[in-house]
């Protein structure tokens, strides 16, 4: 009976069941090794793309957002064929091809309970790395910016933001007691290993999106959120609250630097408006364009400009940061529409939804200060949490087309 049945499980199951696994290997594996989790999510773009070839026909796929994707895409290609050093850009280029694995994840995980249980994995992991982050506090001192296993701080620190926001998500539209008993400590864990981080950026961008999460819960618990950082800053140790009050310092080293990156990039831009200098050139230019009275040491290499914005425009120019943020823009416009279609009654697909919003507002705030769209641990993972909305939308779909 049981060779009856491995004789039943046809190519094309098969490769569905190695997707879906890889996509599972991926989520407990995004906060912990970079090269384990980039293995797992090509492995499943793998065997979804084989799928489709053996089966013949893709009339049931789902492309949302081709068109702005698409467009940034052709943007990088001609950034890098026009750029100053086309061959480095080229290598470069292939990091657009990231945004497969969000593609995968809207074709691929075909119910809210299969997309629930992927960020479950995703917490579980996340917070046992948090906990191992807070070790190494423990370790080192109160002044030793954690990285759990992750070669930065920044990017540990990106990371812990997304899924910290995904968390309370879970916990403020909880479908069973059981999700709270669990989703609280691992928020709570998760926050404290962000803090020790020691990386500002991402605690703006925890705080923006902690933002939409409360606005779109209750937006009376908008008024709490002042409070609850206010608590948190009492209780934290000391350098951890010298590091947020800096924040508002404009005479700060690190601000300062970032400042004059920031005109050194607009001053790239000034020079190359339309296609920019291509990708992965950076390091070769910066030197051209620093400030004369720069606070930036001229020994330090500066590969990016910690900033999104100012970084692509000055790597792919006009064109290209306009494709870029038609991308978001779009995002933005249909993640809220499918949102607004959800019954207050729908809470696992509210969760989804909503944590989804946060996750990528997040990640464009802490892109105000660091290159996060470069980090491709960080990036890979916001375009995961951004095919969150339409794997809503198309479990719903299906449900009404089932029924009707």
């Amino acid at each position: 009976m049981l060779r009856d049945h491995h004789r039943r499980v046809t190519i094309p199951q098969l490769l569905a069941h190695v997707s879906l696994g890889a996509l599972f290997v991926y989520a407990a594996t995004a906060v912990i090794s970079i090269s384990v989790m980039q293995a797992a999510y090509i492995l499943a773009l793998v065997a979804w793309i084989a799928r489709l070839l053996w089966q013949g026909h893709t009339s049931q796929l789902t492309f949302p957002l081709l068109v702005p994707c698409g467009a940034f895409v052709l943007a990088s290609v001609l950034a890098t064929m026009t750029g100053v050093a086309p061959f480095k850009s080229l290598v470069e280029l292939r990091n657009v091809f990231e945004v497969l694995i969000f593609y995968l994840v809207v074709n691929e995980v075909t119910t809210e309970q299969r997309a629930t249980a992927l960020i479950t994995v995703l917490i579980a992991a996340s917070t046992g790395m948090a906990l191992y982050g807070l070790t190494q506090s423990l370790a080192q001192g109160v002044d030793f910016r954690v990285h759990g296993t992750m070669s930065s701080y920044m990017t540990f620190a990106g990371l812990l933001m997304l899924v910290s926001l995904m968390t309370v998500a879970q916990c403020l539209f909880w479908s069973s007691r059981r999700q709270l008993s669990w989703g609280v400590p691992a928020a709570g864990l998760l926050t404290a290993a962000l803090l020790m981080t020691h990386t500002r950026s991402a605690w703006c961008g925890l705080l923006a999106g902690g933002a939409v999460l409360c606005g779109l819960y209750q937006k009376w618990v908008l008024l709490a959120l002042p409070l609850a950082a206010v608590l948190i800053l009492l209780v934290v140790p000391q350098p951890v609250k010298a590091r947020a009050l800096s924040i508002l310092d404009r005479s700060e080293i690190t601000a300062q630097e970032r400042i004059s990156m920031w005109v050194s990039g607009l001053h790239i831009l000034r020079d190359y408006p339309w296609t920019g200098i291509g990708m992965g050139t950076m390091a070769r230019l910066y030197d051209q364009y620093r400030e004369p009275d720069s606070p930036v040491k001229t020994d330090r290499r500066i590969g990016h400009l910690h900033n999104n914005v100012v970084q692509i425009a000055a790597e792919r120019g006009l064109l290209g940061l306009a494709c870029w943020l038609w991308i978001w823009l779009a995002y933005g416009y249909h993640a809220w529409r499918i949102y607004r279609r959800l019954d207050p009654a729908q809470r696992r697909a509210r969760a989804l939804v909503v944590g989804s919003l946060a996750s990528v507002v997040a990640f464009q705030i802490d892109g105000l200060f660091e290159y996060a769209f470069g980090d491709s641990e960080v990036i890979t993972l916001t375009y995961f949490l951004m095919a969150l909305p339409f794997v809503v939308q198309r479990a719903h779909e299906g449900q009404h087309h089932a029924t009707a």
